[in-house]
């Protein structure tokens, strides 16, 4: 859909029964107000620009939240996490375009009124484009900047157009609101400019479903916003669209920008022999363990496990009949070290892991000892989730001894169940439990 344009004010301010405030706007060496409504001067302030794409801003947001949130690999750029203090500095961050609307309408709004003698001034903010503020958050920060900053303002109106959309279902809502504030001069023609702007969604609306053509200009749904630095993502979710999809029935569909499309390694994987398996080995497949001792063997076991980088490390028993015979079932030319044949038995009996995993509800009965994964859901992309897997066990007095095994990695739902069914392997459990998170879950 098409950016509200002031043309289009202009014609909506006409059918309210209003006008041009000065048809003689290009010409005057004064600056006024736009337009004129029964006893009211509106000044109009259009918001193109999206507020979270400035360098530095994004730089004092992320300083800010950084304070809050020192250790996560994904931040949400949410307002109410913060403190009193930390909301105060943040209203200050985003509120720079609403200040200068504020301040540039005062002087227009004055100006206006001592030359036509109207009794009321209004400043009309309207967003195109600034979707990292919501409808409320845009009104609360205009509201307030004109009353600190100004006595010139009577009333404030916000208004805007959002879209959201997941391809299938889209909703469009179109909001129109007032704040007085002062209110021995409160905007009378309000429900006049309302109704024309509820006649201009009739218009646009019947217009974009006869012809949905997208133009180069238009004004998509809102999305996630986001930026990284320092090697930390900021993120502000998509807002949720509501109830679910009658149509994706698992869910809307979220992107993919991590480049995974399969589920990475999930540990380092070595062959473990007994003393006499590797004797049998030796005697039969020398070749195959390529040392000369069980004790070179260990070493060997010993120098991989603080080498490799993927953790956890997990050790495989394996034996030499069991080896030879799923040799035999590979084609020419596979590899088929022990190890391979270690990490085959691993896949198997990690996909059994995988799949016994059941979420964990408040009526779930739960064994005495198993893992725990959390993945908080965040926006409309799979990279910005961040996972945290802990061990829980079940003491005789009914309470919970939890073992934190790592926090705040930045990791999806599919690959942190596949790294918790690991670490469940490496400790003897048989159970893997999971939760979503689903505050910031766009559906």
């Amino acid at each position: 859909m098409r950016p509200i344009t002031e043309a289009e004010v202009e014609r909506l301010i006409v059918k309210a029964g209003g006008r041009r405030a000065h048809p003689d706007a290009d010409s005057r060496s004064k600056r006024g107000a736009d337009f004129l409504l029964g006893d009211s001067v509106i000044e109009l302030k259009i918001l193109e620009d999206e507020g979270l794409d400035k360098p530095e801003r994004q730089e004092k947001i992320a300083k800010l939240f950084k304070e809050y949130f020192p250790s996560r690999p994904t931040i949400v750029v949410d307002r109410s996490l913060l403190g009193l203090d930390g909301q105060r500095s943040f209203d200050r961050i985003v509120e720079g375009p609403i200040k200068s609307a504020v301040s540039s309408a005062r002087r227009q709004l004055e100006q206006s009124r001592s030359e036509h003698g109207v009794r009321r001034t209004v400043l009309w903010v309207i967003n195109n484009g600034n979707t990292s503020l919501s409808h409320e958050a845009l009104m609360e920060l205009v509201a307030h900047r004109a009353r600190n900053d100004t006595k010139e303002i009577d009333s404030v109106v916000v208004s805007g157009v959002y879209i959201y959309s997941d391809t299938f279902d889209s909703f469009f809502f179109w909001r129109m609101d007032c704040t007085p504030i002062h209110l021995d001069r409160q905007f009378e023609e309000f429900e006049d400019l309302h109704s024309a702007w509820t006649n201009l969604q009739m218009e646009r609306m019947t217009a974009l479903m006869q012809n949905p053509q997208m133009a180069a200009d238009t004004k998509g749904p809102v999305v996630d916003l986001s930026f990284s630095m320092d090697g930390v993502t900021y993120v502000m979710p998509t807002p949720p669209m509501g109830s679910n999809s009658q149509f994706f029935v698992n869910g809307r569909p979220r992107n993919n920008s991590t480049g995974i499309t399969a589920v990475p390694p999930a540990a380092t994987v070595f062959a473990g022999l007994s003393r006499q398996e590797w004797r049998e080995f030796q005697e039969r497949h020398p070749a195959a363990v390529n040392s000369s001792t069980y004790d070179d063997w260990s070493l060997k076991e010993s120098e991989a496990r603080n080498e490799s980088t993927l953790k956890p490390f997990i050790t495989v028993p394996v034996t030499c009949s069991g080896w030879w015979q799923w040799a035999g079932q590979q084609l020419q030319g596979e590899n088929v070290s022990i190890h391979h044949y270690a990490a085959d038995l691993f896949h198997a009996r990690i996909l059994h892991v995988i799949n016994g995993a059941k979420e964990r509800e408040p009526d779930s009965v739960l064994p005495r000892r198993y893992m725990l994964l959390i993945t908080e859901v965040i926006g409309q992309d799979i990279a910005f989730d961040v996972s945290h897997l802990a061990e829980v066990c079940t003491l005789p007095d009914g309470t919970d001894q939890i073992d934190e095994v790592w926090t705040d990695r930045s990791m999806f739902f599919e690959r942190g169940l596949a790294v918790a069914a690991a670490e469940a392997m490496v400790r003897g459990i048989d159970c893997v439990y999971w939760q979503k998170d689903r505050t910031y879950a766009w559906s």
